[in-house]
């Protein structure tokens, strides 16, 4: 999962997919990224002309950091509820991706009704 500095979401079923949705020019912009355990990843660029990126592992599961990315995601480009965290991480980023995928996204950004 990648969560960019605009709240949008970006499921990723693999490594590789990982690699194709985050731009060397743009790795500034992806703000949280996850594996499906929950466990952050650090985006790195990579390549002799630094034209290509990829991610190691950071540290231990934090789910709810991750589930807080997914409800955001949902509270700002949906009109839905996200999915609830009932059935672990690897179950729970499955759920997110089906959601991501067949829930419509809203055409502008909700404001944060913080101001």
């Amino acid at each position: 999962m990648l969560l960019d500095d605009d709240d949008w979401l970006i499921p990723c079923v693999d490594g590789d997919e990982v690699r194709q949705a985050s731009e060397p020019d743009f790795l500034s912009d992806i703000k949280e990224a996850y594996d499906a355990e929950g466990r952050p990843l650090r985006l790195f660029v990579v390549g002799k002309k630094g034209n290509g990126v990829d991610f190691e592992l950071t540290g231990e599961p934090e789910p709810d950091s991750l589930r807080r990315c997914v409800e955001s995601y949902f509270h700002y480009w949906t009109d839905a509820e996200p999915p609830v965290f009932t059935t672990g991480s690897a179950g729970y980023a499955a759920a997110v991706a089906q959601a991501v995928e067949s829930t419509p996204a809203r055409k502008k950004k909700r404001r944060d009704p913080r101001g």
